[in-house]
C-alpha cells in the first residue's frame, strides 16, 4: 500500500512541476511559483495545481481555471508594479495587503523567479498570514459578509421564498465556515473535501454542534440517495447551469469538483453543487429567481432534490439563520497559532 500511494505521489508531482515549467515558458511570464496542498506537501490523489503568475499586466485572456492532463490547474496572476508595491509596504510592517493574497500561494514553491520578487512575497505570506492583526481584520470582513448573506436570507423568508433564502444562507455557513478556521488558527483548504476535513477539524477543537450545523445547512442526511438516484438524472442540467460562468467554470466542475462522485468526498463535493448551482447567474440568468416558483419546481423536481431545496421550510430555515449567527459570538476570539 505504501509503494502504491508514493507511486501516485510521485507521478502527481512529476506532472505539477512539468506544467509548471511549461506554464513558465508562456510569452508574458515573469515567474512561477507552485501552490495549494502540493507545495505543502498534503497533496492526495485527485488534487489539482495552484499556480501563481507573475505577470506585467492583469491577461484577460489567461483563464483562471484550467485543464491539464486531465487535472484542474487554477492560475492566480500577480501584477508585477501591484505586487511590488504591496510587498514593499509588508516588508515596512504594514501588513494589511497580506490580506489581499490568494490562501492558495501560503508557503509556495517557487519555480522561477528571475526578479526575485516572488522570492520577497513568499517570505513575508509565510511569515505574516497568521499573524494576529492579518486574522483579525480577516474575521471582521467574514462576519460582515455573513451579516450580509443572512440579512438577504430573512427578506427572503419575509417574501415566502425560503428555498431562495436557504440557498442564500449556505453562503453565509460557507463563510463560517471559514471563519472557523480562522478563528482556530487552521488554514481552509480543499473544498471538495469540507465534509471530511471540517468532522476531523470539529472533533480536534471539540465542536460537534459547529459540524452539525453545517449538515443541516447543506441538508447531507440525503447523500447517499441523491446521489444514487437523482445526480444522473440532473448531470447534464447541472453542467449546463455551472457553464453561466463561462466553459471554464464547466470544466471545474467536472475536473476538479469530480462530476462523477468517484472520489469518495460524496457528501464534500455535493456541497459544492449545493453551495454554487442554486446562486450562479444571479439575478439575471440561472435557477436563482425561480426556486420558488411552485410551478418550475415540480417541472424541475429531480434538479430541486438533488440541490437540497425541495423541501425548503420557513421556519427551518428561519432557524438555521439563528444558529449561524449564534456562532459568531462563540467564535469571536481567533487563536492565532499557526496552522498545521
Amino acid at each position: 500500500m505504501q509503494d502504491m500511494t508514493q507511486s501516485w505521489r510521485n507521478e502527481l508531482r512529476t506532472w505539477a512541476n512539468q506544467c509548471a515549467d511549461r506554464f513558465g515558458n508562456r510569452q508574458g511570464i515573469l515567474g512561477v511559483v507552485v501552490g495549494g496542498s502540493l507545495a505543502r506537501g498534503q497533496e492526495w490523489r485527485h488534487s489539482d495545481l495552484e499556480l501563481g503568475a507573475l505577470v506585467e499586466e492583469r491577461d484577460g485572456a489567461l483563464s483562471y481555471f484550467n485543464v491539464d492532463a486531465g487535472r484542474g490547474v487554477e492560475v492566480l496572476q500577480l501584477v508585477r508594479p501591484e505586487l511590488e508595491e504591496q510587498v514593499r509596504l509588508v516588508e515596512g510592517g504594514d501588513l494589511m495587503p497580506i490580506l489581499n493574497w490568494p490562501i492558495q500561494l501560503w508557503t509556495c514553491r517557487i519555480m522561477q523567479d528571475p526578479s526575485g520578487l516572488l522570492g520577497r512575497f513568499k517570505r513575508q505570506f509565510d511569515a505574516g498570514l497568521f499573524a494576529g492583526a492579518v486574522v483579525e481584520k480577516r474575521m471582521a470582513g467574514l462576519r460582515l459578509k455573513i451579516d450580509k448573506a443572512l440579512g438577504e436570507a430573512r427578506h427572503l423568508l419575509a417574501e415566502d421564498r425560503p428555498a431562495a433564502a436557504l440557498a442564500k444562507t449556505r453562503l453565509a455557513m460557507n463563510d463560517a465556515i471559514l471563519a472557523f478556521h480562522w478563528a482556530h488558527g487552521e488554514l481552509p483548504r480543499s473544498q471538495n473535501r469540507t465534509h471530511s476535513r471540517l468532522r476531523l477539524l470539529c472533533q480536534k477543537h471539540t465542536a460537534p454542534s459547529f459540524y452539525a450545523l453545517y449538515r443541516d445547512v447543506f441538508a447531507l442526511s440525503d447523500t447517499t440517495h441523491v446521489i444514487k438516484n437523482t445526480w444522473p438524472n440532473v448531470k447534464g442540467q447541472v453542467l449546463d447551469i455551472a457553464r453561466l460562468w463561462g466553459d471554464s467554470a464547466h470544466d471545474f466542475f467536472v475536473h476538479a469538483v469530480d462530476s462523477d462522485f468517484a472520489w469518495r468526498q460524496n457528501a464534500g463535493i455535493l456541497t459544492v453543487y449545493r453551495l454554487y448551482i442554486p446562486v450562479i447567474g444571479t439575478p439575471e440568468r440561472g435557477v436563482f429567481e425561480k426556486l420558488d416558483d411552485s410551478a418550475w419546481a415540480a417541472e424541475n423536481r429531480d434538479l430541486m432534490q438533488f440541490l437540497g431545496l425541495a423541501h425548503a421550510d420557513k421556519a427551518v430555515v428561519s432557524t438555521l439563520v439563528e444558529r449561524i449567527e449564534g456562532t459568531l459570538s462563540t467564535d469571536s476570539a481567533p487563536n492565532t497559532a499557526r496552522a498545521d
